[in-house]
């Protein structure tokens, strides 16, 4: 955390040369300064409490005289450039221990070409240098725990609580002073141990949903604490308590159910689309406006964002309710009865047949239609449709006479017309004839606020249709809608409910009811393969060491098959069996939710079931 500083070194030091009086390196000794000496290649460090050693070597001559006598005591332990005194202290210290030097203080040389001696490092000054990061390590992580907003464990290797921030203490009423120090099983119950089970593995949990306790909703988010060597040496969760946002769906749910019976009691037409958010609000409060006129409206949006059900709602709103609505998907349509498909032909132009055939628009005299992917009509169709826009009258194929027809247009387009004319690729008659007001859907992942009030109108729309209970939402199925992107919009979101209803036989909409785009928004699982790349389960504690050489690669498919045999593999059969019996009485013998609560899969439940003929 700290590599950034460099490691202070003495600079006390004179260097001297092996041919001076030894006279001259005992007053430098005596002066308090410390002497370096390069003689045969090796480096010397004197220091001023070797003064008396020295002087012990006894006669005059030359300091390399006396260093030949007995200078391996004077030897510096390691020496190190300047620039190496970046790197982290523990790599330093290994380099040290490595060298086999002793207790005596290292020389520091400088990184040019010469590599003078500037100055010598104490191991005293080493370890203390360490000791201080170690300080301001724990000072960062303890307010790192303190400040974000999630409530924060960490455990050792045997499950110790090491690490519980005052988030945790609030989420789970557990004081600090009561769980630092002791396993995490002695707060908790066996349900909550799931997760454990999943760092024992050496997995991450990346947005997983869980109820560690009744009455608490939390997200999770945990991984392995990995040791330089491979090792797993204990692991750190994060929970983010949605526990409010639970009991703010389920009031939603009741609130939004009451409104909907509300207002579709009173009649009103716009109780069919949800717009809690900014964006759908400013687009139902222009729809309104314009449900009080009779102009042409041009919707723009994504396929599958509501424009057509946004078109209802407008006409149902409007003057003429009682009048017909129908859809043309122009798309769909092969361009050369395009025409025939909108403006009908006269008897005879075809077929023979007196009476001829009347168009769309015609059909839709008196009400309103809604004329989706409107970018795809030829331009000879364009033109006559513009025309009707302005005279409100229409001539049949074949026909020579106009004839009045008052239908409403809407106009429906996931492209940029306004570009598409500047291309010439769009009439601009017809464009500026359908752009009097315009409408933009935002798709569904700009208003995830809408979310809940749309799942709780189609939850409704389809329990009448196919005569089954209301469902409720299970937290982690809102969490997995609230997730994903819904690249299809509104009109994915209604398939999915009714998908969903159709599913469920227990009243509650749970996550093996939804499609699997969507259950993998929930658990992430990944394992953590630089620590542990053969998944293999390790024993003791809650967070268990595991070997650091290198086992066998296991396939995709493997992982899979171990991580559904994963029940506790420390636990005897009797103690198994037990904790089935256990899971299966809390869930009502939902079996499903049981394997959720024992971390397994559904087949290997039955397979456990079959085993101990458990009903």
């Amino acid at each position: 955390m700290f590599n950034h500083e460099r490691i202070t070194y003495r600079r006390d030091l004179t260097l001297l040369k092996p041919e001076e009086e030894k006279s001259k390196l005992l007053d430098v000794l005596q002066s308090g300064r410390s002497a370096a000496v390069t003689l045969g290649g090796a480096w010397y460090l004197l220091m001023p409490d070797d003064t008396g050693a020295f002087e012990a070597l006894g006669g005059a001559g030359s300091v390399g005289e006396g260093l030949c006598l007995d200078g391996a005591k004077f030897a510096a332990s390691i020496v190190f450039r300047e620039s190496e005194l970046a790197l982290p202290v523990s790599d330093l210290a290994s380099r040290w221990s490595s060298a086999g030097a002793g207790g005596r203080p290292a020389l520091v040389l400088e990184d040019s070409l010469e590599q003078e001696p500037i100055g010598y490092l104490p191991l005293v000054d080493l370890l203390k240098a360490e000791a201080d990061r170690q300080q301001r390590a724990e000072a960062y992580f303890d307010a790192l725990l303190e400040t974000v907003s999630d409530a924060v464990t960490v455990v050792d290797r045997n499950g110790t609580v090491i690490g519980w921030n005052a988030v945790a203490e609030e989420v789970y009423g557990i004081a600090k002073a009561d769980i630092v120090g002791r396993t995490i099983g002695e707060h908790f119950d066996p349900d909550a141990l799931v997760v454990l089970g999943i760092l024992d593995e050496g997995r991450r949990l990346r947005g997983a949903y869980h109820r560690p306790r009744e009455g608490t909703h939390v997200l999770i988010n945990a991984s392995p604490i990995i040791e330089p060597g491979g090792g797993i040496i204990g692991g750190v969760a994060t929970e983010q308590d949605i526990t409010h946002l639970v009991k703010l769906n389920d009031e939603l749910t009741v609130a939004t159910s009451r409104l909907l019976t509300q207002r579709i009691n009173d009649e009103d037409p716009f109780a069919l689309i949800s717009g809690r958010g900014e964006s759908m609000g400013k687009v139902i409060k222009l729809a309104k406006k314009l449900a009080e006129t009779d102009s042409a409206v041009l919707l723009i949006g994504e396929t599958g964002a509501g424009k057509e059900q946004l078109a209802r709602v407008i006409h149902r709103a409007g003057a003429r309710p009682e009048g017909p609505f129908l859809s043309l998907s122009c798309g769909a349509v092969p361009a050369g009865l395009a025409e025939a498909e909108l403006f009908g032909y006269q008897g005879g132009t075809f077929s023979g047949q007196p009476s001829g055939q009347a168009g769309r628009l015609e059909a839709a005299d008196g009400g309103a239609i809604f004329l989706n992917e409107i970018e795809c009509l030829p331009p000879d169709v364009q033109e006559k449709l513009a025309n009707y826009i302005k005279r409100r009258t229409l001539t049949r194929i074949g026909a020579s006479e106009a004839v009045p027809v008052s239908a409403r247009i809407f106009a429906g387009t996931s492209q940029d017309l306004g570009q598409l004319v500047r291309e010439g690729k769009f009439r601009a008659d017809l464009y500026y004839a359908l752009n009097v007001v315009s409408l933009k859907v935002p798709p569904l992942r700009e208003r995830r606020e809408d979310l809940g009030a749309l799942v709780q109108m189609y939850l409704r729309v389809f329990s009448l249709q196919y005569q089954k209970p209301l469902p409720t939402v299970s937290p982690e199925v809102l969490l997995a809608f609230v997730n994903y992107n819904w690249p299809g919009n509104v009109s994915e979101l209604r398939a999915v409910i009714e998908r969903c209803v159709i599913l469920s036989d227990n009243e509650q909409i749970m996550l093996e009811h939804l499609p699997e785009a969507l259950q993998r928004r929930q658990a992430q699982l990944e394992f953590a393969a630089a620590a542990n790349p053969a998944g293999m389960p390790v024993s003791g504690g809650v967070v268990a060491g595991s070997d650091s050489g290198s086992g066998p690669k296991l396939s995709s498919s493997e992982q899979t098959d171990r991580l559904d045999k994963m029940l506790r593999p420390r636990i005897t059969p009797e103690e198994e069996m037990e904790l089935m019996k256990e899971a299966l009485e809390r869930t009502s013998g939902n079996k499903s939710n049981a394997a959720k609560l024992l971390g397994i899969s559904r087949g290997t439940l039955y397979k456990k079931i079959r085993e101990y003929n458990l009903v």
